[in-house]
């Protein structure tokens, strides 16, 4: 393709590029006109959301005060005493007076909510109370058993039943119910079950004023907890629930089940729609606004469509001035042209001034040409001679780089001489020294159990020739975990804050003992010292930071050292958000840090050995 654009003639090449031009426009008002109705499509989605929100607090607000209802037993405490004696303990004259009392109280709560119908208690006794005088043991039958089958572990549930059929003094009602529990003030004793009984009938005429008060491309859907469609703002015979097969019906319930931050794209009726949804917390139902894509694409096509009707023309008005502003193009750009052409890689030709004798802005180019290829050949030649020069000093640094071995190496040596001399300590100090040295400079991030112990004794008892008779370590470690795998670096920071903070105080015996066991899946080590301890609230705040640390933290921006956070942010980035740092202390006694971390099979083979 490079070759035959190569080969075209200049008049062509022009031409050619005023097409491309005019295509580029083209394809860049046809991106903005693309975004453009992906951003109506946002609006719209956005729209419909706060749409939903909407019709979620107007819900809100038809259940606000039956908080009143389900509180009445704090609000009277007369009728909490009547709840809780059995009808069999009274008599007619008390059960008389207590009905009426009790239907008096549920008739004031009720007519404070247009939307309540009926109110109804149901003792632990089995006695019921209601401000509505029916004898419907089918509507009770049907409560239990709905209430049977709900979790009441949370105490504060409310639950709403779907849209049923009900008939209240031989009047047809469509009802929605609220059952909910009624304990004492301390939550521990049951007074009863309360049912209060809403006017569905009179919910849909508000949903469908706030339906109508909207643009008629938005339609809304809602689901009550068990996602069966409660309301469509179409109706029920001819509404959009109807009218989905079983495909779509599916479909819609996948979304429902999805995030309610993301919008749904799904096809409704045969046509492609665009859904937002949202969850009322109150009562589990969940609303869906939708419209369909045609309606929100509709006014972005109309104007893509005259755009491109004006493109085409001015394709057309560019091709014929392309035209006739190649046939104006002199030789000498072909010449010039021909000389980039031939241009080759590294190194730029220059042309014979001589062989031309154009005076005008042509002859101007060419030398300009020259120049800059005499300027750009140059620079090449510069380039290349630093890069050689860069190289061998790179080379020469590379020879004063110090061989790490060397440190271990030259310990090793003081070793020996110690050991000659028998000077124990410096023998010990040395070896153990080393030990780290050698531990810290292999590569490896994963080792066994039993190296990383190795690296802390050997830390711990460099400190214990330090400061001679100060300290007392004991280890206590479960032979089954030394062979397991586990990161590495965890436990010595943790011994060297320990000696660093908790003996600010010397005891008698300063002790630190670290213990390691196995606790099913996980290993648990266990760092403690009879230090100075801390205060519970410092203890307490310490546990709260190390267990909001996120997996995805780096280690350089929890602290400067490698200190507790940093240790811990390690484990939890490898083993995940249930592992890592917990500790307990108490002032002037003690401070215990335990490590979870989970169980890692170790193969002890020569690669796994190399640490």
């Amino acid at each position: 393709m490079l070759d035959y654009i190569k080969k075209m003639s200049f008049k062509k090449k022009i031409l050619s590029s005023y097409i491309l031009f005019i295509g580029i426009s083209c394809l860049l008002i046809a991106i903005y006109i693309l975004k453009s109705m992906e951003s109506a499509k946002e609006e719209s989605y956005s729209y419909m959301y706060q749409f939903g929100e909407q019709v979620s607090m107007s819900t809100d607000v038809i259940v606000s005060n039956m908080d009143r209802i389900r509180f009445l037993h704090f609000i009277d405490d007369k009728i909490k005493h009547m709840l809780r004696r059995s009808m069999e303990d009274k008599s007619m004259e008390e059960l008389l007076d207590e009905n009426d009392y009790i239907e008096r109280a549920l008739n004031h709560m009720t007519n404070m909510n247009q939307y309540v119908v009926r109110a109804t208690i149901v003792n632990e006794y089995g006695d019921v109370y209601s401000n509505v005088l029916t004898n419907n043991d089918a509507y009770l039958e049907k409560m239990e058993e709905i209430d049977k089958a709900q979790d009441w572990t949370d105490k504060n549930k409310v639950y709403y039943t779907g849209v049923y059929q009900e008939e209240i003094y031989l009047l047809p009602f469509e009802m929605v119910t609220s059952i909910s529990k009624m304990y004492d003030i301390n939550q521990e004793d049951y007074i009863g079950t309360l049912y209060i009984d809403l006017n569905f009938s009179s919910i849909r005429q508000m949903l469908d004023r706030l339906a109508e008060s909207k643009t008629s491309r938005t339609k809304l859907l809602i689901f009550d907890g068990n996602q069966e469609v409660i309301y469509d703002s179409e109706g029920w015979e001819e509404g959009a629930w109807e009218q989905m097969d079983e495909g779509e019906r599916a479909a819609v319930r996948d979304f429902l089940k999805g995030s309610r931050a993301e919008p749904g794209e799904f096809t409704m009726r045969g046509k492609k729609c665009l859904a937002a949804s949202v969850r009322n917390e109150t009562t589990d139902w969940q609303i869906m606004a939708w419209m369909p894509l045609s309606d929100i694409y509709a006014s972005g096509w109309k104007n893509m469509v005259g755009i491109f009707s004006a493109m085409i023309m001015l394709l057309i008005t560019a091709v014929f001035l392309g035209i006739y502003l190649a046939g104006q193009i002199s030789r000498p750009v072909m010449i010039l042209a021909k000389a980039m052409g031939q241009v080759d890689k590294g190194k730029v030709n220059l042309l014979e001034q001589e062989k031309y004798s154009w005076q005008d802005e042509m002859g101007l180019l060419f030398r300009s040409y020259n120049e800059m290829g005499k300027r750009i050949n140059d620079s090449i030649e510069k380039i290349y001679i630093y890069q050689i020069n860069q190289k061998q000093t790179e080379l020469k640094m590379l020879q004063f780089q110090i061989n790490p071995h060397f440190l271990y190496n030259t310990l090793n040596t003081i070793s020996s001489i110690a050991a000659l001399s028998d000077i124990e300590e410096i023998v010990k100090i040395a070896d153990n020294l080393s030990g780290m040295f050698q531990y810290n400079i292999k590569g490896d991030d994963i080792v066994p159990v039993r190296k990383e112990i190795q690296h802390v004794k050997n830390y711990l008892e460099i400190q214990a020739i330090r400061f001679p008779g100060k300290y007392r370590f004991e280890y206590r470690i479960d032979p089954e975990v030394e062979e397991k795998k586990m990161l590495k670096f965890l436990l010595q920071p943790l011994a060297e804050n320990s000696l660093q903070h908790a003996f600010g105080k010397m005891k008698e015996i300063n002790t630190v003992s670290l213990t390691a066991q196995e606790d099913g899946k996980d290993i648990i080590f266990r760092l403690r010292d009879n230090g100075v301890g801390m205060k519970a609230e410092q203890a307490e705040e310490l546990n709260r930071e190390l267990a909001q640390t996120d997996t995805g933290t780096l280690v350089n921006h929890v602290d400067k050292g490698i200190g507790l956070r940093n240790v811990n942010a390690r484990i939890k980035n490898l083993y995940g958000k249930e592992y890592g740092i917990q500790i307990w202390s108490e002032e002037g006694e003690y401070t215990e840090i335990q490590i979870r971390i989970r169980k890692m099979e170790w193969q002890d083979d020569s690669e796994g050995e190399s640490i």
